[in-house]
C-alpha cells in the first residue's frame, strides 16, 4: 500500500540542517582495510647479514652410481666436488613520514599520537614493499640504489612457456626469458616438484595470486594434465550449520604437500614452489624494521621505517618456479 508523501516542516520551524550547534558524529577509530599480509617473509626464518653483499656456499653431492670395489682394492682419489658460491645484495627500503607538533597534540578520531601511528602503517608499507621484492623475478645490482635478487632468479627447476622460454640460471643473476604463455595444469605442478625432490627439496609452500588461487579450485578431472583437486564438501549435522567449501587450501602432491597461499603482491602469471627450509630473510644488524626519528627542522616531527637486506636461497634447486600462465 503505497503511503502518501507528506509536506515540508511547518514555517520558521528550526531543523537539524539549519542548527548551528550539531556536534560532528566522527567514530573515534580508523578503519584500514590495506592487507599487510605477506605469506613468504612471513614463512622464512631469519638470518642476519654481514656485508651489503652476502655470500653463502652451496654443496652438492656427486650423482648416485653403481658402486661395487673389488676385495682387497687400491683407492684411487676422487675429484672434490666443490661448492658453489652464491650471492645476493642488500637492498635499503624506507619509507618516512612527517607530521606538524599541533597535529600531535590536538584531538583526533583514533586518540593516538599521529606521529606514532604513521609510523606504525610505515613499517606495514615497508613489510609489503619486502614481500613485492622476494617473491618479483628482478635482478640484483650493487650500483646505488641496490637491489636484491628476488626467489625466482634462484630457480633453475620448474617451467616456462614454450618457444623462447627459458628458465633461469640458477645463481640469482637472471630471471631466464619468457616464453609463450598457457594455462595452468596440475601436470605443471607435479612435474616442478618432482623436478625439487629428484633433486633433494621438498617444497611445502605454494605462493601465488589471488587469480591462480581462484583457478586452482576450477582444476578437476575432465582437462589434460589435471586430475581431482577437491570437491565441494557440504557438512551437515543436527547440531551444526551446513557448511559449504569450495576453497583448495592444500594440494597434495606425489612429491609433498603443498600448502597454497594467495598472496596479494606476488606477480601475476606465475606460481613459486617454495621449501621454507632452504631460504632465509638476512637482514644486515640492527637495520630488520628500524624506526627512526631524524633531525627536527621546524615545529614538526619527522621519522620513518628502515629495512636494509635481501633473500638468501640455501638451496636454490629446493625450490620452483612455474611462469608464463595465462591466469
Amino acid at each position: 500500500m503505497a503511503v502518501a508523501a507528506q509536506g515540508a516542516a511547518p514555517s520558521n520551524t528550526y531543523i537539524e540542517t539549519a542548527a548551528i550547534g550539531v556536534k560532528e558524529d566522527l567514530a573515534d577509530i580508523i578503519y584500514r582495510i590495506d592487507p599487510d599480509e605477506t605469506p613468504l617473509v612471513s614463512s622464512l626464518s631469519r638470518v642476519g647479514s654481514k656485508q651489503v653483499l652476502t655470500e653463502w656456499l652451496v654443496q652438492e653431492l656427486n650423482p648416485a652410481a653403481d658402486n661395487s670395489q673389488p676385495e682387497g682394492f687400491t683407492a684411487t682419489m676422487q675429484a672434490v666436488l666443490k661448492p658453489v658460491r652464491l650471492n645476493n645484495v642488500c637492498q635499503i627500503m624506507a619509507r618516512t613520514v612527517g607530521v606538524s607538533n599541533t597535529l600531535r597534540v590536538v584531538d583526533v578520531a583514533g586518540g593516538e599520537d599521529e606521529y606514532n601511528r604513521q609510523l606504525i602503517l610505515r613499517g606495514m608499507e615497508v613489510k609489503r614493499d619486502l614481500e613485492l621484492a622476494v617473491t618479483s623475478p628482478l635482478v640484483r645490482t650493487i650500483t646505488d640504489p641496490r637491489h636484491m635478487s628476488g626467489l625466482p632468479c634462484y630457480c633453475s627447476l620448474g617451467s616456462r612457456g614454450a618457444g623462447a622460454g627459458v628458465m633461469p640460471v640458477g645463481d640469482g643473476s637472471n630471471a631466464g626469458t619468457a616464453g609463450t604463455a598457457r594455462d595452468l595444469t596440475l601436470d605443471m605442478i607435479q612435474s616442478a616438484m618432482q623436478a625439487a625432490w629428484t633433486a633433494g627439496g621438498k617444497p611445502n609452500l605454494a605462493v601465488m595470486s589471488g587469480n591462480i588461487k581462484l583457478y586452482f579450485a576450477t582444476l578437476s578431472q575432465g582437462g589434460t594434465g589435471n586430475a581431482i583437486v577437491a570437491q565441494n564438501i557440504v557438512q551437515a549435522s543436527p547440531t551444526a550449520q551446513m557448511t559449504i567449501q569450495g576453497a583448495v587450501d592444500v594440494f597434495r602432491t606425489d612429491f609433498g604437500t603443498l600448502q597454497l597461499a594467495p598472496d596479494r603482491f606476488m606477480p601475476t602469471h606465475s606460481i613459486l614452489l617454495v621449501s621454507t627450509d632452504y631460504a632465509e630473510m638476512a637482514p644486515l644488524p640492527e637495520r630488520d624494521m628500524v624506526q627512526q626519528d631524524y633531525a627536527q627542522t621546524g615545529d614538526n616531527s619527522q621519522g620513518g621505517v628502515v629495512y636494509e637486506g635481501c633473500i638468501r636461497v640455501t638451496a636454490p634447486k629446493a625450490h620452483a618456479w612455474v611462469a608464463d600462465l595465462n591466469q
